[in-house]
């Protein structure tokens, strides 16, 4: 080759190559500033209108859910009881025809006795006093029992409300994968027109799309299952959406003796108990009373014969406790008594499992939640390096995916951990009593 041809081959070589290039980088230009401008959001925002704060979706689940109605009705029925305790006996009224001979009886009138009487029970020895005590302490118990009774149903309120909010956390992150992945595809796309991405690879993006797609139908099939269920907690027809989640930054500490302490002050189902223990009190004395007999005071109008005389008598019924002086009554009280002592001391070792168990479970929901906070940062810097290094050429598909897997993986542990630690603070709140 002469030195001519050799500059013409060089000069044709020189002249072509803008034409291949250009168009190359110019698509790669624009790939780069797709993945470096294009704004992403983490899922729609819920219309404020229809959104349902957790004070306001407490105000209606104590107002409408069923068990807690139901239970109600408890505290009307204790409260008959001590209406039922208050009142005095009824009074007793007798009336009584006699006639020796019926024939002239009825004729004449003679030999006929006509008698009218009235008969009150006097309870002695304060009975009724100590009836209405019991009653009234035996009250308290129920209206304490059914505030337990919401504290129970609470665990699931907040179990169902927690995960509610796991859902739009996860929602929201496939949405957001999605949405993220299609600027991912548009590059691919790009770079596989110019040649610069293999079919295969091309084809590995867009089946992960379809997996993606099938997060978020997925998430949404899950969100609608569990706001049923609380739509029915909160006794609800129609409806619902709650308010956007927020994670808590920082997860306070709590020491165990002073929740214990709070527990003992604030527990209703001990509380409960020991207005029962003093409803028994009452009962024992009621029954100790009982061994000195009521008396029976009665007053009686009377017509004898055909002249129709009046008479007028009054009597007194006391009956004698000789072999009954209410020793079985006295007996099964008192170990009622002891019975309700015995329950005391169980609730007092309940409360400190269920505290120590709640804390327990807190305190290493908080400690997972803190790993994940020191690494969040990592990982979003990771994901965003690699997608910039995959529009530049810089990593291979595969790369690619493992790090979005990854990512999701991590950020979806990471909600997780933020709601279970959220969760675990209510319950402990729950378990002391202070909810």
């Amino acid at each position: 080759m002469t030195a001519d041809t050799d500059r013409k081959w060089w000069y044709n070589i020189m002249n072509k190559l803008p034409k291949i290039f250009c168009p190359l980088m110019i698509g790669m230009l624009a790939a780069i500033a797709a993945v470096l401008f294009q704004p992403v959001t983490w899922g729609g925002a819920a219309e404020p209108s229809d959104e349902v704060t957790l004070q306001q979706a407490l105000e209606h689940f104590y107002q409408h859910n069923y068990d807690i109605l139901i239970n109600k009705y408890q505290i009307d029925k204790a409260a008959a009881d001590v209406m039922g305790a208050k009142l005095l006996p009824n009074p007793n009224l007798s009336i009584s025809y006699t006639g020796l001979e019926a024939k002239r009886s009825l004729t004449t009138g003679e030999f006929t006795e006509q008698a009218y009487r009235i008969d009150q029970l006097i309870e002695l020895s304060g009975k009724r006093a100590l009836r209405t005590s019991a009653a009234q302490e035996n009250l308290e118990a129920p209206r304490l029992f059914h505030q337990d009774l919401i504290r129970g149903i609470l665990v699931g309120f907040y179990s169902v409300y927690f995960a509610i909010h796991q859902d739009m956390l996860a929602l929201a992150l496939n949405e957001y994968e999605l949405q993220s992945f299609d600027r991912i595809l548009s590059v691919a796309e790009k770079r596989y027109s110019a040649g610069f991405l293999s079919l295969v690879d091309y084809s590995k993006l867009k089946v992960t799309r379809t997996e993606l797609e099938n997060n978020v139908l997925n998430a949404q099939n899950q969100l609608k299952l569990d706001t049923e269920q609380f739509r029915l907690l909160l006794g609800i027809d129609g409806p619902i959406r709650l308010a956007a989640a927020q994670l808590q930054k920082t997860l306070p500490d709590y020491p165990e003796a002073e929740l214990i302490e709070r527990a003992y002050q604030n527990r209703k189902d001990l509380l409960a108990l020991q207005r029962q223990l003093k409803s028994s009190e009452f009962n024992v004395s009621l029954a100790k009373a009982y061994r000195i007999p009521d008396i029976t005071v009665g007053a009686e109008f009377e017509r004898w014969g055909s002249e129709r005389e009046p008479g007028y008598g009054f009597g007194i019924s006391v009956p004698i406790p000789l072999f009954n002086r209410n020793q079985a009554e006295i007996a099964r009280r008192s170990y009622e008594y002891k019975q309700n002592e015995l329950q005391i001391e169980k609730a007092k070792k309940q409360i400190v499992g269920d505290v120590r168990q709640a804390l327990q479970n807190y305190l290493t929901a908080r400690k997972v939640y803190e790993v994940y906070q020191k690494r969040k940062n990592d990982i979003e810097d990771l994901r965003e390096r690699s997608e910039k290094s995959f529009a530049l050429g810089g990593i291979t598909v595969l790369d690619l995916l493992d790090t979005q897997k990854m990512h999701r993986e991590f950020i979806n542990k990471y909600n997780q951990a933020g709601v279970q630690g959220s969760l675990n603070h209510e319950l402990l709140r729950v378990y002391t009593g202070e909810r």
